[in-house]
Protein backbone atom coordinates (compact mmCIF):
# COMPACT_ATOMS: atom_id res chain seq x y z
CA UNK A 1 0.00 0.00 0.00
CA UNK A 2 1.34 3.75 -0.88
CA UNK A 3 1.70 6.07 1.50
CA UNK A 4 0.52 9.78 0.43
CA UNK A 5 2.65 12.43 1.66
CA UNK A 6 3.37 15.87 -0.11
CA UNK A 7 7.24 15.68 -0.97
CA UNK A 8 9.93 17.03 1.33
CA UNK A 9 10.16 20.54 -0.84
CA UNK A 10 6.17 20.66 -0.38
CA UNK A 11 6.61 20.51 3.69
CA UNK A 12 7.86 24.22 2.99
CA UNK A 13 6.58 25.41 -0.08
CA UNK A 14 2.58 25.17 0.43
CA UNK A 15 0.47 27.82 1.30
CA UNK A 16 -3.46 28.10 1.51
CA UNK A 17 -6.09 30.74 1.35
CA UNK A 18 -9.44 31.33 1.72
CA UNK A 19 -10.86 33.30 -0.91
CA UNK A 20 -14.31 33.36 0.14
CA UNK A 21 -16.65 31.70 3.12
CA UNK A 22 -20.18 30.43 1.67
CA UNK A 23 -21.48 29.25 4.95
CA UNK A 24 -22.61 30.48 8.08
CA UNK A 25 -21.78 29.29 11.27
CA UNK A 26 -23.69 26.33 12.75
CA UNK A 27 -23.49 27.51 16.39
CA UNK A 28 -25.60 31.02 17.03
CA UNK A 29 -25.26 33.67 19.45
CA UNK A 30 -28.50 32.73 21.07
CA UNK A 31 -27.15 29.20 21.00
CA UNK A 32 -23.56 29.77 22.75
CA UNK A 33 -25.66 32.10 25.57
CA UNK A 34 -28.16 29.65 26.22
CA UNK A 35 -25.48 27.14 26.57
CA UNK A 36 -23.75 29.07 29.27
CA UNK A 37 -26.73 30.53 30.57
CA UNK A 38 -26.44 34.33 29.70
CA UNK A 39 -29.19 36.50 30.22
CA UNK A 40 -27.95 39.56 29.49
CA UNK A 41 -27.60 40.83 25.36
CA UNK A 42 -23.98 43.63 26.50
CA UNK A 43 -22.06 40.78 25.85
CA UNK A 44 -23.70 39.43 21.99
CA UNK A 45 -20.53 40.77 20.17
CA UNK A 46 -18.36 39.15 22.08
CA UNK A 47 -19.93 36.09 22.40
CA UNK A 48 -20.09 36.22 18.79
CA UNK A 49 -16.66 37.14 18.14
CA UNK A 50 -15.58 34.48 20.09
CA UNK A 51 -17.71 31.55 18.01
CA UNK A 52 -16.08 32.75 15.16
CA UNK A 53 -12.78 32.85 16.79
CA UNK A 54 -13.93 29.02 18.06
CA UNK A 55 -15.03 27.36 15.07
CA UNK A 56 -11.64 28.43 13.16
CA UNK A 57 -9.57 27.16 15.78
CA UNK A 58 -11.23 23.92 15.99
CA UNK A 59 -11.20 23.82 11.72
CA UNK A 60 -6.83 24.22 12.16
CA UNK A 61 -7.57 21.61 14.67
CA UNK A 62 -9.49 19.00 12.49
CA UNK A 63 -8.27 20.01 9.18
CA UNK A 64 -11.90 20.37 7.48
CA UNK A 65 -14.27 22.65 7.06
CA UNK A 66 -17.34 23.35 9.77
CA UNK A 67 -18.17 26.39 7.42
CA UNK A 68 -18.44 26.14 3.57
CA UNK A 69 -15.27 27.88 1.71
CA UNK A 70 -13.83 28.16 -1.38
CA UNK A 71 -9.73 27.49 -1.64
CA UNK A 72 -6.83 28.25 -3.26
CA UNK A 73 -4.05 25.57 -2.48
CA UNK A 74 -0.41 26.30 -3.62
CA UNK A 75 2.50 23.95 -3.83
CA UNK A 76 5.72 25.05 -5.35
CA UNK A 77 6.85 21.49 -6.55
CA UNK A 78 4.91 18.00 -6.79
CA UNK A 79 6.75 14.92 -7.52
CA UNK A 80 3.67 12.18 -6.38
CA UNK A 81 0.23 12.59 -5.50
CA UNK A 82 -1.00 15.31 -3.11
CA UNK A 83 -3.54 15.62 -0.12
CA UNK A 84 -5.92 18.93 -0.10
CA UNK A 85 -6.15 20.07 3.24
CA UNK A 86 -9.40 21.21 4.60
CA UNK A 87 -12.44 18.58 3.34
CA UNK A 88 -14.76 17.93 2.53
CA UNK A 89 -14.70 18.49 -0.58
CA UNK A 90 -17.30 19.72 -2.80
CA UNK A 91 -15.79 20.66 -6.04
CA UNK A 92 -12.71 21.40 -7.77
CA UNK A 93 -12.59 24.78 -9.65
CA UNK A 94 -9.74 24.67 -11.19
CA UNK A 95 -6.47 22.98 -11.04
CA UNK A 96 -2.99 25.18 -12.67
CA UNK A 97 0.22 23.86 -13.66
CA UNK A 98 2.90 26.51 -14.33
CA UNK A 99 0.50 29.17 -14.82
CA UNK A 100 -1.72 26.72 -17.84
CA UNK A 101 -5.08 25.17 -16.57
CA UNK A 102 -4.86 21.66 -16.71
CA UNK A 103 -7.80 18.88 -16.51
CA UNK A 104 -5.08 15.64 -16.68
CA UNK A 105 -5.89 15.00 -13.08
CA UNK A 106 -7.04 11.73 -11.24
CA UNK A 107 -9.01 12.33 -8.08
CA UNK A 108 -8.72 9.69 -5.30
CA UNK A 109 -10.43 9.13 -1.51
CA UNK A 110 -13.28 8.95 0.23
CA UNK A 111 -13.99 12.77 -0.81
CA UNK A 112 -11.59 13.53 -3.50
CA UNK A 113 -8.74 14.68 -1.79
CA UNK A 114 -5.71 13.01 -2.76
CA UNK A 115 -4.71 15.09 -6.31
CA UNK A 116 -2.20 12.79 -8.64
CA UNK A 117 -1.26 14.92 -11.73
CA UNK A 118 -0.64 13.18 -14.86
CA UNK A 119 2.31 15.26 -15.65
CA UNK A 120 4.66 14.89 -13.15
CA UNK A 121 7.05 16.35 -11.63
CA UNK A 122 5.36 19.47 -11.59
CA UNK A 123 5.97 23.19 -10.67
CA UNK A 124 3.83 25.63 -9.63
CA UNK A 125 0.41 24.03 -8.60
CA UNK A 126 -2.29 26.33 -7.66
CA UNK A 127 -5.65 24.02 -7.11
CA UNK A 128 -8.69 25.82 -6.74
CA UNK A 129 -11.48 23.86 -4.82
CA UNK A 130 -14.76 24.22 -2.94
CA UNK A 131 -15.44 22.56 0.52
CA UNK A 132 -19.13 21.65 1.99
CA UNK A 133 -18.35 22.51 5.37
CA UNK A 134 -19.72 20.39 8.44
CA UNK A 135 -22.91 20.10 10.39
CA UNK A 136 -22.85 17.77 13.22
CA UNK A 137 -23.99 17.71 16.83
CA UNK A 138 -20.14 16.94 18.22
CA UNK A 139 -18.62 19.88 16.43
CA UNK A 140 -21.60 21.76 17.53
CA UNK A 141 -20.93 20.44 20.88
CA UNK A 142 -17.04 21.17 20.57
CA UNK A 143 -17.40 25.18 19.87
CA UNK A 144 -20.10 25.67 22.42
CA UNK A 145 -17.28 24.21 24.88
CA UNK A 146 -14.43 26.30 23.49
CA UNK A 147 -16.78 29.53 23.95
CA UNK A 148 -17.97 28.73 27.34
CA UNK A 149 -13.92 28.46 27.90
CA UNK A 150 -13.24 31.48 26.09
CA UNK A 151 -16.20 33.23 28.16
CA UNK A 152 -15.43 32.19 31.37
CA UNK A 153 -12.19 33.28 30.86
CA UNK A 154 -12.68 36.39 29.11
CA UNK A 155 -10.18 38.93 31.37
CA UNK A 156 -7.41 36.90 29.21
CA UNK A 157 -9.50 36.25 25.75
CA UNK A 158 -7.68 37.86 23.13
CA UNK A 159 -8.78 37.54 19.44
CA UNK A 160 -6.54 34.55 17.81
CA UNK A 161 -4.16 34.04 20.61
CA UNK A 162 -5.41 30.40 21.54
CA UNK A 163 -2.73 28.51 22.44
CA UNK A 164 -4.09 25.36 23.61
CA UNK A 165 -7.29 23.66 23.31
CA UNK A 166 -9.22 22.32 26.67
CA UNK A 167 -8.72 18.59 27.51
CA UNK A 168 -12.36 18.17 27.32
CA UNK A 169 -12.78 19.91 23.36
CA UNK A 170 -10.01 17.87 22.09
CA UNK A 171 -11.61 14.60 23.18
CA UNK A 172 -14.76 15.65 21.86
CA UNK A 173 -12.88 16.37 18.25
CA UNK A 174 -10.88 12.79 18.28
CA UNK A 175 -12.75 11.25 15.47
CA UNK A 176 -12.19 13.91 13.49
CA UNK A 177 -8.76 14.64 13.47
CA UNK A 178 -7.09 13.89 10.45
CA UNK A 179 -3.35 12.40 10.55
CA UNK A 180 -1.11 13.68 7.87
CA UNK A 181 2.06 11.68 7.81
Amino acid sequence: MKAYRSNQLNQFHTQIKITATTGSEIVSTTNAKDYMRVDTSSDDTIIGRMVTEARLVIENYITKDIVAKTRQFYLASVDDRFVLPFSPITSIQSITVDGTATTDYTTYGLDDTIIELDGLPSEEVIVSYTTSGMNDSLLIQAILQLVSSYYDNRTDYIKGAMTELPTSVKNTLSGYKTMFI
